[in-house]
């Protein structure tokens, strides 16, 4: 029995990725390529009309495949994910 020891690569399965780095106040993104190249950043307030800047962010410059990067483990991040519900 052969065994398959192909291990997948991030660059293979996404188009980019949107890093969010959460504040009480504020978020502050960048979309990123799959090779790590940032492609463009934009912030937003902490709030129910930042996190819809943050999706539109998101669809204009990774419009395929994307996955989210957050910082942080506190409500921020909590509140982030709830918004893009991943």
């Amino acid at each position: 029995m052969k065994e398959n020891n192909h291990v997948t690569m991030l660059v293979e399965q996404v188009d980019g990725v949107i890093g969010v780095d959460t504040h009480r106040d504020t978020l502050a993104a960048a979309a990123v390529s799959p090779i790590g190249a940032v492609l463009a950043s934009t912030d937003a307030p902490a709030n129910a009309r930042g996190y819809r800047r943050l999706l539109d962010f998101a669809r204009e410059h990774i419009p395929g495949r994307r996955c989210w990067a957050l910082e942080g483990i506190g409500c921020g991040s909590f509140r982030v994910t709830a918004a893009i519900k991943l």
